[in-house]
């Protein structure tokens, strides 16, 4: 896998909390959030001084589910302030348990983090929201520094019901929906074969995770 490994953590609860995770290793992690319930559903970073950092999550929609990026410090505690009406589950888990895309359409709902590790493709979106959809490319080949993201290039950044192409290099591609409330299909058009090994420096193989992390709530092993 590439990023560094760790078993994932599960936490559920109900309405607003503070969810602290120690032990972790430094730098980018995915946080995979479901709630079950209607009303405003928030998710933030804490900082060293215990103040909000950048907000991950900003929505409205009832039943929220997603799974968004964030970084670890590097201390290895995680510290996340939620706010939610209803029941929910929080799970943190390695970049590599990011949805590797492929020519297959890949169906989902909210922001989420997928994977490109083929040759040059262009990824076609389909998002069926009413607000605003971001999409986000990190580019991991000649990478370094595992505890830090590369800087990100912005291809999507629109409102509302739209299709999108968006041109993508050789992987592997981190493609974070950052925000997307809605649902919406993605795959791949155009795949060419990757031209060689891609030196990702500090970050490791990629591997697929996802049959040791258990089920959320919405199905997704």
């Amino acid at each position: 896998m590439f990023g560094a490994g760790f078993e994932p953590y599960v936490q559920s609860g109900r309405d607003n909390d503070v969810i602290t995770v120690n032990g972790l290793p430094p730098g980018p992690v995915i946080v995979e959030l479901a709630v079950r319930g209607d009303g405003y559903t928030g998710l933030w970073p804490l900082t060293r001084f215990n103040k909000e950092g950048d907000s991950l999550v900003n929505s409205c929609e009832d039943n929220f589910r997603g799974r968004v990026l964030t970084l670890v410090p590097g201390n290895g505690r995680l510290r996340l302030q939620l706010k939610a009406e209803g029941r929910w589950q929080l799970r943190v888990l390695p970049l590599a348990a990011a949805t590797l895309l492929t020519e297959q359409e890949l169906e989902g709902g909210g922001p989420d983090v997928l994977l490109h590790t083929g040759g040059t493709a262009d990824l076609h979106l389909h998002y069926r929201g009413d607000d605003n959809l971001i999409v986000n490319l990190y580019e991991l080949a000649d990478h370094d520094d595992p505890t830090e993201l590369p800087t990100d290039d912005n291809a999507v950044n629109e409102i509302g019901k739209r299709r999108e192409t968006v041109p993508l290099p050789e992987g592997p591609v981190i493609v974070q929906l950052e925000m997307a409330d809605g649902p919406w299909r993605a795959r791949l058009k155009d795949l060419q074969p990757h031209s060689g090994p891609s030196d990702t420096g500090g970050l490791a193989k990629v591997t697929d995770i996802r049959r040791g992390q258990g089920r959320s709530w919405w199905g997704r092993s």
